[in-house]
């Protein structure tokens, strides 16, 4: 078996061939390229089309690859099944070493001659029935789906799918505040490369700081390698039943999930929060029955309530939040101020906060936010440095019916601090610091 190039030609090539390249809007062969100018990608483009005969997008178009310039790193093939099998040999020829293959309905049959021909030969397939993949940190696509997300500091979450359509909607779709997608990949067929080595790729790749896995079919190279990479970077999957693959995929380290959202929403926690260091958690609310919706939920996730809080903590938060007849110390319940007045309430919320994150026996602080407009306070002025006071400390704000006004300017506060924050569905922040517990706890085992 001869030696194969790595991965990264795939991801970032410094030139690609588009064979089936089109000046037809609508088709694959258009897109592709539409794709790499919206994305800005600055590497080489080269159409081939044996029909056409003008450009494509201002971009020279070539009849054939002895035309080209130059050999370019990766080809992609977007033609029939009979077709593209001419054109996987015909790149071979020309010494192209990287190809992929984006056609549908080519049989197994050839497929299994293209596995057995890239080992024998020592080049690379990715494919075939693929829709592409997606590079966001270096601006490359080969989707034939519409690329138009906007690239931020968020774009740490490698994404794997077993589906054409939900890989492929990553282009144009883009999960909530703090997640964002640095690599997604759909390998269709995978006839040569496999999902184990892409993982392995995410794993090493410093862009990627979270893996997120949607998948049908489970083989034991899948469990193998998240076994090994699961010890490195957190890796979350949807478990969509409890059948053998998926509960050994959880004991090879992955993270589960129930919900598809919920691949991303837990992922964010990894990006805006440390990992959780102990189990005692810190909540502050407006309410008895909000708070019973956090505190409720922390059993089953292996968490408790934080308590025997030091004398320092009581003091601050008898001084300064509780209700002079509040015997409960955690969680911190701050009802009622004593009118209805913004600055006081931001005030009790920065207090009681602090006051959590300074004890040693709390080792993350849960605030939940339940605001009208009279209530309304400044969350920056509030919340301003917490996280860099306390580095090792998760923070989540968890929303519960904020007023719809009210929400969008707190949603746009904590998102100027880079915190955590969950709009809704509060019960999400107890799983979320279950997870960052979970990979916390296979860190400390090596």
């Amino acid at each position: 078996m001869k030696k194969r190039p790595p991965l990264s030609s795939f991801f970032s090539p410094k030139s690609v061939a588009i064979i089936g390249a089109s000046a037809k809007e609508g088709k694959f062969g258009y897109q592709i390229i539409k794709n790499l100018k919206n994305i800005k990608y600055n590497g080489k483009i080269f159409p081939v089309n044996n029909n056409n005969k003008g450009n494509i997008l201002n971009l020279i178009t070539y009849k054939s690859l002895e035309e080209l310039p130059e050999v370019p790193e990766l080809v992609v093939i977007i033609l029939p099944p009979k077709e593209a099998l001419k054109a996987v040999y015909k790149s071979l020829d020309y010494g192209i070493k990287n190809i992929m293959l984006e056609s549908s309905f080519i049989s197994e049959e050839i497929e299994d001659e293209l596995r057995n021909a890239s080992c024998q030969m020592g080049f690379r397939i990715m494919g075939s029935n693929s829709i592409g993949l997606i590079n966001f940190n270096d601006r490359f696509s080969t989707s034939i789906i519409p690329v138009r997300c906007k690239i931020g500091k968020d774009a740490q979450v490698g994404y794997i799918a077993q589906s054409g359509g939900l890989a492929g909607g990553c282009g144009w779709w883009k999960p909530h505040t703090g997640c964002g997608f640095s690599k997604v990949i759909h390998l269709g067929r995978s006839c040569d490369i496999n999902e184990a080595e892409v993982i392995e790729y995410l794993t090493e790749d410093d862009n990627t700081k979270v893996i997120t896995l949607f998948l049908k079919k489970i083989s034991d190279r899948i469990i193998n390698k998240v076994n090994i990479c699961a010890k490195i970077k957190p890796i979350i999957f949807l478990k969509i039943d409890n059948s053998p693959p998926f509960t050994k995929l959880e004991k090879a380290g992955a993270i589960p999930v129930t919900i598809y959202q919920d691949l991303f929403e837990i992922s964010k926690a990894f990006i805006q929060a440390p990992l959780l260091k102990g189990e005692n958690i810190g909540v502050i609310g407006p309410s008895s029955g909000a708070l019973s919706l956090i505190t409720s939920k922390l059993k089953e996730f292996n968490l408790k309530v934080a308590k025997n809080l030091s004398p320092e903590t009581e003091k601050i938060l008898r001084d300064n939040v509780l209700h002079k007849e509040s015997k409960i110390l955690n969680p911190v319940d701050y009802w009622p101020p004593t009118r209805f007045d913004g600055e006081e309430v931001g005030n009790k919320y920065k207090a009681a906060t602090e006051a959590l994150l300074s004890d040693k026996n709390v080792d993350a602080v849960i605030i939940i936010l339940e605001l009208f407009r009279e209530i309304e306070f400044d969350v920056v002025k509030a919340f301003s440095g917490l996280k860099q006071k306390y580095p090792t400390k998760p923070i989540i704000a968890a929303c519960v019916q904020v007023e719809t006004d009210v929400l969008q300017r707190v949603l746009d506060g904590l998102s100027e601090l880079n915190m955590l924050i969950y709009d809704f569905n509060i019960e999400k922040s107890v799983q979320a610091l279950s997870s960052l517990r979970k990979f916390e706890l296979i860190k400390e085992k090596q």
